[in-house]
């Protein structure tokens, strides 16, 4: 017994030893990544390239692995692929790497979209009291404009791309907790509540700050507005639900 514990003391030592990193593997140089340990760093990053027009070569790399912030703007249409133009909208977006989960990601987003009644929520059936939504009937072609701001979560990784042959492409899951708005134009009145988005980017790094792709967006929210006399909140409220395709744009920082 006493001679197996003597070998697993050094080898629990060796094991100790091995397994802390270093400020070396911590903080890696350019040269350690590219041509020491690239299986290790660049399994979900990448190493990124300007094109130097009047030289014709590549230059300024930059390692994807230290991307810290990103901004982004968004144009968006409806994913009815029938019925493009029954939504659209903007939205701007700001997310912050974390340091101790590399690929997690925090920020904001707001948007606003411009669209129709039935492309985001439907009619209540008719109830008995006279000021009830189901007593208000909206047309299909009534408008209705959107507007939410949020805080959430995302995570950057190369799943599909693993497919491709490519180093500046990647792939983006958000989702985000937020306060919305709908502003009815057929009644003129407001309705608040909350609402979750769900977001699938695919993007290409075309240098080494900024970035271009297509994103898929879902929305979900419960809406209400203020009561008029003795109205449940279930007469005054909507739930909202939409699909959008989105063309976004931004740069790393």
């Amino acid at each position: 017994m006493k001679y197996l514990l003597l070998l697993l003391i050094p080898a629990h030592v060796f094991a100790a030893g091995f397994f802390d990193l270093s400020e070396e593997e911590l903080n890696p140089s350019s040269e350690d990544i590219l041509i020491k340990k690239p299986e290790k760093y660049q399994r979900d990053e990448s190493m990124i390239y300007n094109f130097n027009s009047n030289l014709g070569i590549r230059d300024q790399r930059r390692y994807t692995g230290e991307d810290r912030n990103r901004f982004s703007l968004a144009g968006h249409i409806s994913g009815d692929y029938e019925h493009f133009n029954n939504l659209l909208g903007a939205e701007v977006a700001y997310m912050r790497r974390t340091t101790r989960y590399n690929q997690i990601w925090y920020g904001a987003q707001f948007f606003a979209h411009n669209t129709y009644f039935d492309a985001i929520t439907q009619n209540h059936s008719l109830g008995t009291n006279p000021n009830s939504e189901g007593a208000n009937p909206r047309p299909g072609d009534s408008k209705a404009k959107v507007m939410a701001g949020g805080l959430g979560v995302g995570y950057r990784f190369k799943l599909l791309l693993e497919f491709l042959p490519t180093e500046d492409w990647f792939e983006n899951i958000d989702v985000f907790v937020n306060y919305v708005q709908m502003n009815d134009s057929f009644i003129d009145r407001k309705y608040a509540g909350y609402g979750l988005t769900t977001n699938y980017g695919l993007h290409k790094r075309s240098g080494t700050s900024f970035f271009y792709g297509g994103k898929l967006s879902y929305n979900i929210a419960s809406v209400t507005r203020e009561a008029i006399g003795n109205e449940s909140k279930s007469d005054r409220s909507f739930a909202l639900g939409w699909l959008s395709l989105g063309l976004e744009l931004g740069f790393f920082y």
